[in-house]
């Protein structure tokens, strides 16, 4: 008759030592492969590191939440241990962007207020409450939620918890505001108060609707300058180059002929003219951070222009915006702005044929550059086709 495994909490003792400062050792039974149990030590750390027991208890949760796998269902396991379980084995499969924002949204709100509650003491509706009462916009509290989830999700996944509350949670979506949209005044006044390089970058986020880590991500070679396209490969963030937002992110977008030479322009200004070099390389030929470019140089530019508060995203709500207001089809819409889903009345829609979008994307161009000529001659330098005086 096999014995239930009782859940193993060890021992955790402060070890003197002489010529090196102390040390916590935690000490446990593992069985062996005969069946029998064998007594087991292992060091946590110094106590300089770990300075009260507290502290190494914290560190010491993950290791013995795999001693006791056996006996995996109701463990008195708190967030934290689950959390880092999260981390451990989900957050290395997200994007970086997507990494970070978890990490953040972990450490500043979840972490203080559930990080020492057992994971069968959190109750649907005192994290209701809890949402409720952060002075957050709607969707980060969603945002919150949803990660929530996630991690008692991973729990359920790998018999840790065999419930997740917060399915129980109820939060409104939504947002605390519309986003900002900029008129085209508005937009060629920031452009004029903007230096190279971030002249072209804005101008790229006004007339092509990029995300700001699209931007930095591009490379010379995704520009196919004899069909006049561009094919959004990666995303950077952080000087970490990863994939697309979604996969409908890597559709191909059209160059019209007023940007390409606004891009021509860049190229021969530039350093770094490789197929493989980043169109916005900084002087080490990097990526640069979108995160300094808004605050140093953007957001500045802005104030000075008199439009106010912007971000990278303005520029993609404004190219949204321009698009409906020019009476671009709905799917044409979608596939400009390369989002994976639209509502259902929409989706009726076919793939929209290229010559709409790209007479779409046009309107938008020109007017945003109006006194810029048109057209581009091209010529093929091996493989790679680049604008005649490129």
């Amino acid at each position: 008759m096999n014995t239930p495994h009782r859940y193993q909490y060890g021992s955790l003792t402060r070890r003197k030592r002489i010529r090196t400062e102390d040390v916590w050792q935690f000490r446990y039974y593992e069985t062996i492969p005969e069946g029998r149990r064998r007594r087991r030590s292992k060091i946590i750390g110094a106590l300089s590191e770990y300075p009260t027991q507290a502290d190494a208890l914290r560190i010491l949760e993950r290791f013995r939440l795999r001693l006791n796998l056996q006996n995996r269902l109701g463990l008195p396991m708190t967030l934290d241990a689950l959390a880092d379980d999260y981390v451990e084995k989900e957050l290395p499969l997200l994007r970086y962007g997507t990494q970070q924002a978890h990490l953040s949204s972990l450490n500043r709100w979840i972490r203080p207020r559930w990080g020492g509650c057992l994971v069968y003491e959190i109750k649907p509706m005192e994290v209701e409450q809890w949402l409720r009462s952060l002075p957050l916009a709607e969707k980060s509290k969603v945002n919150l939620r949803s990660l929530l989830h996630l991690v008692f999700q991973h729990g359920r996944r790998w018999e840790i918890s065999d419930v997740n509350p917060i399915d129980l949670v109820r939060q409104r979506g939504g947002r605390r505001s519309i986003p900002r949209v900029l008129s085209v005044h508005d937009m060629r006044l920031v452009l004029g108060e903007l230096t190279e390089p971030y002249h072209t970058m804005v101008l790229i986020a006004a007339c092509l609707g990029l995300r700001a880590s699209e931007i930095i991500g591009l490379q010379w070679g995704d520009f196919n300058w004899e069909d006049l396209t561009l094919l959004v490969r990666r995303s950077v963030v952080h000087g970490r180059v990863g994939d697309t937002k979604t996969e409908a992110s890597r559709f191909p977008l059209p160059v019209d002929p007023s940007l390409a030479d606004a891009l021509r322009a860049h190229w021969q200004r530039s350093r770094h003219r490789e197929p493989c070099d980043w169109v916005f390389a900084n002087r080490k030929g990097k990526p640069r951070w979108q995160e300094s470019i808004l605050r140093r140089h953007i957001k500045p530019a802005a104030v000075r222009a008199g439009v106010g508060k912007i971000g990278w995203h303005t520029f993609r709500h404004s190219y949204s915006s321009l698009l409906r207001r020019v009476g671009a089809d709905i799917k044409v819409q979608q596939e400009l702005l390369r989002h994976s889903t639209i509502q259902s009345t929409m989706n009726v829609y076919t793939q929209a044929m290229s010559e709409g979008k790209r007479a779409a994307n046009s309107v938008v161009v020109r007017s945003v550059l109006p006194h810029e000529t048109c057209g581009a001659s091209v010529v093929p330098n091996g493989s790679q086709w680049v604008p005649r005086s490129w």
